[in-house]
């Protein structure tokens, strides 16, 4: 009788060994980083002392952090810019330049997120979508320089409410 408990633990610890090395990277990391390099969704500029604004457009400011480190995988981005909606952080926008530093910032999602949704095989335009986070990979044919988004569902679902409500429809003339 001794031995069937043995024995059952004797199995089980290789299947779990194995289960473990087999774990992929995926989507579930967007959602459970929520954010970038410590900066979360959601999280109002009070909660960052390095911020330094680099444009307004309507009723998101855009900043970048003053002592931010470029590095991004192997390669290098050329920008890292932090979109806060109404005060919360929302979206998040890297651009690298070059084949080099886009393709090691792409070699970095896909190890962090999973291979992404590759809608042609012709473009280097990738897509991830989890609950909470999108995540999209754009690069230029031309330049091979890229952009990268962060961006919060949650916020920019009321962002897009919010435009929607400005822009009621005009009201129809029924007569001259």
């Amino acid at each position: 009788m001794k031995f069937f408990p043995a024995l059952i633990c004797t199995l089980a610890l290789p299947i779990a060994t194995l289960q473990a090395q087999n774990t992929k990277p995926g989507i579930q990391a967007l959602d459970e980083t929520y954010g970038f390099r410590g900066a979360r969704f959601e999280a109002d500029t009070s909660a960052f002392r390095d911020l330094a604004l680099a444009e307004k457009a309507g009723q998101t400011r855009y900043y970048r952090r003053t002592g931010e480190q470029k590095k991004l995988g192997a390669g290098e981005a050329s920008d890292i810019t932090y979109g806060f909606y109404q005060g919360r952080l929302a979206v998040v926008m890297i651009k690298t330049h070059g084949m080099k530093n886009s393709r090691a910032a792409l070699a970095e999602l896909q190890q962090q997120a999973g291979p992404g949704v590759q809608r042609s095989g012709f473009t280097q335009r990738y897509a991830w979508s989890g609950k909470r986070v999108h995540m999209s990979y754009d690069e230029n044919s031309m330049s091979n320089d890229a952009l990268i988004l962060l961006t919060c569902k949650k916020l920019k679902e009321q962002e897009l409410k919010q435009a929607l409500k400005i822009r009621q429809p005009l009201p129809t003339s029924t007569g001259m």
